[in-house]
């Protein structure tokens, strides 16, 4: 197993392994999401590499959070299920978690949908804590109009 940097090219494969979460999305749209966030230094995005193929991928954010401080939170992760049990996610969350500490940040979060059961045993196992239960809301927003003239 290798852990490396996403590339656009992974796209469809990250796209796939997204849609096991639960989240269909376009493969032209996932490669547009990972340049984006190549841009950007506050993102970390690996996939780990598995006999040619992507196994699986982790997803971190940088962000300096006015009620809580700057944290590093886990956005996203999921492993292939043909790779589960074989210590991928693991590989992922500590690559994660040393980014997040050369990052300065003091604490590293995840947030887990109370729905995926093996993810109550996965986080504690690796040293993390509930530290709360919350309610998400989610609200659609109209798009931005980008065709005109600004003004």
């Amino acid at each position: 197993m290798n852990l490396r940097e996403a590339e656009p090219a992974d796209a469809s494969a990250i796209a796939e392994l997204t849609l096991q979460l639960g989240y269909p999305v376009e493969a032209d749209v996932m490669r547009d999401r990972l340049l984006a966030l190549k841009l950007r230094h506050d993102h970390l995005v690996l996939v780990a590499v598995i006999d040619h193929a992507i196994g699986g991928w982790v997803h971190a954010h940088a962000a300096e959070a006015l009620e809580s401080g700057f944290r590093v939170e886990v956005v996203g992760l999921v492993v292939a299920e043909r790779f589960r049990r074989r210590g991928v996610g693991r590989r992922l969350m500590e690559a994660a978690e040393k980014w997040a500490v050369a990052q300065g940040a003091p604490v590293l979060v995840v947030r887990s949908n109370v729905r995926r059961t093996e993810s109550q045993v996965f986080y504690p196992s690796l040293g993390f804590a509930v530290n709360k239960t919350q309610t998400v809301y989610h609200k659609r927003l109209p798009r931005k109009d980008t065709s005109g003239p600004a003004g």
